[in-house]
């Protein structure tokens, strides 16, 4: 007896899922990826804060999520002229003083 010849079938193909490495807190507050390098600060602000007429430090001092280079991060800043050493610190990095550093502008 001659076979019945199907009718044609659509096949469906699945992507196989791609596991993308999700970053750890730990390896995110790295100190490798700490950038000294970059401040909002001016020499144009600094010269309105000695004068007493900048009117805008907020949108200067204290944390800002800001991209630099592409990157994606917070830029932390504070006006603290006498202080021997700055670090941020929290439940982020332990509050280990020693993992982020600020550094003198």
């Amino acid at each position: 007896m001659p076979r019945k010849k199907e009718p044609n079938k659509e096949v469906k193909t699945t992507q196989p899922k791609t596991t993308k490495k999700r970053t750890t807190r730990k390896e995110a507050m790295s100190t490798d990826t700490i950038k000294h390098d970059f401040s909002l600060i001016t020499e144009h602000d600094i010269y309105l804060y000695k004068e007493a007429s900048h009117y805008k430090l907020y949108d200067k001092l204290g944390s800002h999520i800001v991209e630099h280079n592409g990157v994606k991060g917070t830029c932390f800043s504070v006006w603290a002229p006498n202080a021997e050493n700055i670090s941020v610190v929290g439940d982020f990095n332990a509050w280990n003083p020693d993992s982020h550093p600020l550094k003198v502008r």
